[in-house]
């Protein structure tokens, strides 16, 4: 596993996660805003054992399974909200 590409691409989501339309979006929803915080303590968690060799060693599977659970409810939680939209593909315009 490449520990420094994993880095880079929780960096890249968290970044995502920053984005006006979803902050906006976790102002509006209280549950995925938890979500999101949970998801920046793991990354962080992930990031400190990463530097921390001994502990990596012990408890990085840990972190790791808990880091994908994590992506997995906000990736739920934004299909969920998108299958909302899917009535848009069915308007037309009026002309």
């Amino acid at each position: 596993m490449d520990i420094d590409k994993l880095r880079e691409n929780l960096a890249v989501i968290l970044q995502i996660l920053n984005t006006p339309s979803l902050t906006h979006q976790i102002a509006q929803d209280p549950d995925f805003g938890v979500k999101v915080k949970e998801l920046e303590t793991l990354v962080e968690k992930f990031n400190i054992q990463h530097g921390d060799i001994v502990a990596q060693n012990d408890d990085l599977p840990k972190v790791l399974k808990d880091l994908s659970s994590k992506i997995g409810e906000i990736e739920s939680y934004c299909d969920l909200n998108l299958d909302k939209l899917d009535f848009l593909q069915n308007l037309k315009p009026l002309n």
